[in-house]
């Protein structure tokens, strides 16, 4: 986890650690249901990648717990906070320069995420985490590139059980499991890179 304390362009540690452990110890205090997926997820699975925030997962029926918690904790939404609504999809909290990105879900496979996550050590405290098979699930319904590439990554560098999420895929989402095969197998059988240019001649 470490990899997520340093500022890329300084090289220094930022208080994303600390207030992460803040985050994570107020929701759990609060007895809010909750996951933590993303980047950070990836990288207690042991595949870092930078970040800059702290990605979580909950409920809508647990969105306006989730908020308070968080509130109590420190951190504040950048945008207003509507409650006489139903709960926006998504609530970015910040403390001081670290950010927490709150999904908030009403159906799956969110909602299987929450109830399935392991305990997980995320930057010293145990958390629920998302699984490697939860990760492939998100990233299944994201077209965002780096998600795509998260993807890529989980299949090929870890001993993910796939066959468990066709199984999940098959009773919940069927017309997805094409778009699971086919991004298994651009994976592993990446197109070849194109060719650099040929360097100019000297006139």
């Amino acid at each position: 986890m470490e990899i997520l304390e340093i500022d890329i362009v300084t090289g220094k540690k930022t208080s994303i650690a600390a207030d992460s452990r803040k985050a994570l110890r107020a929701l759990t205090g609060a007895e809010v249901p909750f996951a933590v997926i993303g980047a950070t997820a990836l990288a207690a699975r042991g595949l870092p990648r930078m970040t800059r925030d702290l990605d979580l997962v909950v409920t809508t029926d647990d969105a306006w717990a989730a908020l308070d918690a968080l509130n109590k904790a420190g951190f504040e939404s950048v945008a207003p906070v509507d409650r006489e609504d139903d709960p926006e999809a998504m609530y970015v909290l910040t403390k001081g320069t670290s950010e927490v990105d709150l999904l908030v879900a009403s159906g799956e496979p969110e909602s299987t995420v929450i109830a399935e996550a392991t305990a997980t050590a995320v930057f010293g405290v145990q958390a629920p985490t998302a699984t490697l098979e939860h990760l492939v699930l998100m990233y299944l319904y994201s077209n965002q590139v780096r998600h795509q590439g998260d993807l890529a990554r989980i299949v090929v560098e870890t001993e993910v059980d796939l066959a468990a999420v066709e199984r999940y895929l098959a009773e919940v989402h069927v017309e997805m499991l094409p778009v699971l095969l086919e991004r298994v197998r651009v994976a592993r059988n990446p197109p070849p890179a194109p060719e650099r240019p040929k360097r100019l001649k000297k006139r």
